[in-house]
């Protein structure tokens, strides 16, 4: 007997098991548009995110923002389209926080009091992370009935004992966050394993770190020496943090309950104070230092827009850098994102030899959150910067941020 052809075939009765199994395998836009062929299918895409330790696919970066509405959206570089994320818990609203920083799929946000959380978009989950009055240079102020009535941030540099730069400043609850925090980076996923939080903050660009969860009431501040403060950036590699300075030097941090030891492990590369200088972990294992370069454009409107990159390989046996001219396959995402490389062997839709990048100057940030962001990718080989699309769909605030979408989530006790 002839089989009818398969065009003919009922796919919308595809078991559900059957059919999330095929999922697993795709990206988050591909699942979002299985949702549009029928109302089965449609459940089951929705149903598949929310069991995030089955649909644990790699995900390719995507630009997180906000958009007019104040919905919070996702920018894919697989589809070149928008995303609109489900609606979210009211206190996890990203409209209404800063960002400083994503890692494994977790936003680092400060909240309208200065508090900083760990927002996961994908999954909607939240977890807090140790009270910022437990930061070193911290000081809550309270009120008559022994309420928050502000915090007073003081001025010493990471020597001990302390030596006060000047008094300390006063400021407002939620104004804090926009002068005493930096960046955040966590050690790994929270959602699988211990993780540690290194936040590079204010004043000088300093150090603490807290453990995320169980243990995490306590920032840490990291004392070593005076010269070891103006921090740009920072990963984890190897069993530990790699800060790297704004003059290039590159410091090792090993984390051992709540101290961290300090080894120099790459000298300054420069005699000046600069900005902009990343840290990054090539698909090789090698290390990169990153150095870009920005300019003020436009005539009525001035605005700061990145002209430039130089990445370098760097030489630990002779403590010098050298000019690297490709990234090969790999693809490269810095702004207040975990800065990382990416093999575009794994991630197709992504250009080799680029650097996608969002601004994160912190005080032009801060200081011009109304201004058009410098979003785009930058082509090495050429040396030319692009728009990321068209037309841009992403409000000036919160600023854009790359993040790698994760549906795990974390084990409930």
């Amino acid at each position: 007997m002839e089989q009818p052809p398969a065009s003919n075939a009922d796919w919308s009765s595809l078991p559900g098991s059957i059919l999330a199994s095929i999922l697993c395998l795709l990206e988050f836009p591909d699942v979002f548009s299985t949702a549009a062929v029928c109302t089965s299918w449609r459940a089951t895409a929705r149903m598949l995110p929310r069991l995030g330790n089955i649909y644990s696919r790699p995900q390719t970066p995507c630009l997180l923002y906000t958009s007019v509405p104040g919905a919070t959206e996702m920018f894919s570089l697989t589809t070149s389209r928008s995303y609109t994320l489900p609606e979210l818990p009211a206190d996890t609203h990203v409209a209404d926080r800063y960002i400083f920083g994503s890692s494994h799929g977790w936003l680092v946000t400060a909240d309208g009091r200065s508090e900083l959380h760990l927002f996961n978009p994908a999954t909607g989950e939240q977890l807090g992370l140790a009270p910022i009055a437990t930061i070193e240079h911290v000081t809550p102020v309270l009120d008559d009935n022994g309420r928050l009535s502000r915090y007073n941030l003081s001025f010493y540099d990471a020597r001990v004992p302390r030596l006060e730069l000047h008094p300390p400043q006063a400021f407002q609850v939620g104004e804090l966050r926009e002068t005493l925090f930096v960046k955040v980076v966590l050690s790994c996923d929270p959602s699988r394993a211990d993780c540690t939080a290194m936040l590079i903050h204010n004043p000088n660009r300093q150090l603490s770190f807290a453990r995320v969860g169980l243990g995490g009431e306590q920032w840490h501040w990291v004392t070593t020496s005076p010269r070891y403060v103006d921090y740009s950036d920072c990963i984890y590699h190897a069993g530990a943090f790699y800060a790297i300075d704004l003059q290039g030097g590159i410091h090792r941090y090993t984390i051992a309950g709540s101290y961290a030891s300090c080894e120099v492990i790459f000298n300054d590369t420069v005699a000046y104070i600069a900005h902009n200088v990343y840290i990054a972990e090539a698909s090789s294992g090698d290390l990169l230092q990153i150095w870009r370069f920005t300019d003020m454009q436009g005539d009525e409107t001035r605005e700061l827009r990145t002209n430039g990159f130089d990445i370098y390989d760097l030489d630990f046996e002779n403590q010098s850098i050298m000019p690297k001219n490709n990234l090969g396959d790999d693809a490269l995402f810095i702004g207040h994102n975990y800065t990382c490389c990416l093999p575009t062997k794994d991630y197709p839709k992504l250009l080799p030899g680029h650097v996608y990048f969002t601004d994160d100057c912190d005080y032009w940030v801060m200081d011009n959150k109304n201004s058009r962001r410098d979003v785009g990718f930058y082509n090495l080989e050429n040396r030319s910067c692009h728009e990321l699309a068209s037309t841009v769909p992403w409000e000036n605030w919160p600023n854009p941020i790359w993040i790698t979408p994760s549906f795990t989530k974390t084990k409930k006790a």
